[in-house]
């Protein structure tokens, strides 16, 4: 899952005035667009405040205007990626022009797409702060936990269309595929960062198809 971001359509009126609401609304989506970019390449310890205001390009007052604590920051942040990658799976395993299986494939590749473009440097938001935080901080655990839950429920939902559509068999258990799917995809991407290759995701991703059980 790599994240990336178009400017805003609110970014591309620098010749028109702004209401004080669209300026508020604007340093918002900075803050969270520059946490959520930070958080994909180094750990939400090593986050600093200033280091969020300076890649928002925003003064030092901004960041508690918005937010209490970074705590509340980095909660923010996790909904927003998971949101974000909730859209991107709803685009893609919408297309009914192509089958149930091949729109997954589509999300494959897109995430293979991304993972190279970044050169290897961003990882997963949600899998890197689940390593760091998951077992010590419950506010983060239970919002990680329902990023992922919302996640597998996309492919769960796409596999059982790949049943009714015939591709696979009746006897699959669309959860229980669904989660190993997140698994691992998850510890591919962590994979291939450290090799600085798609090969692993590629390798895994072959393998999932092939344990799929298919219709006869």
């Amino acid at each position: 899952m790599i994240y990336t971001t178009l400017t805003p359509k609110n970014e591309e009126r620098s010749d028109q005035p702004m209401l004080r609401s669209e300026r508020r609304d604007l340093s918002l989506s900075r803050l969270i667009r520059a946490g959520t970019e930070i958080l994909c390449e180094q750990s939400y310890a090593s986050m600093g405040v200033e280091q969020v205001l300076q890649r928002a390009g925003l003064s030092k007052g901004s960041f508690y205007h918005f937010f209490p604590s970074k705590e509340q920051f980095g909660l923010q942040v996790i909904n927003h990626y998971a949101d974000y990658f909730n859209r991107k799976l709803d685009r893609i395993l919408s297309q009914t022009e192509n089958s149930p299986l091949e729109r997954l494939r589509l999300y494959i590749q897109e995430g293979i797409v991304g993972v190279e473009r970044f050169e290897f440097r961003r990882g997963c938001l949600i899998g890197n702060l689940s390593q760091e935080l998951g077992a010590t901080q419950p506010l983060f655990r239970t919002a990680l936990e329902a990023a992922f839950r919302s996640w597998q429920n996309k492919v769960a939902d796409c596999l059982q269309q790949a049943i009714d559509a015939g591709e696979l068999n009746a006897s699959a258990e669309v959860q229980a595929f669904a989660e190993f799917f997140w698994t691992g995809w998850e510890g591919a991407l962590i994979r291939a960062k450290v090799l600085g290759s798609t090969a692993p995701i590629k390798r895994f991703t072959d393998q999932f198809f092939k344990v799929l059980p298919r219709s006869l």
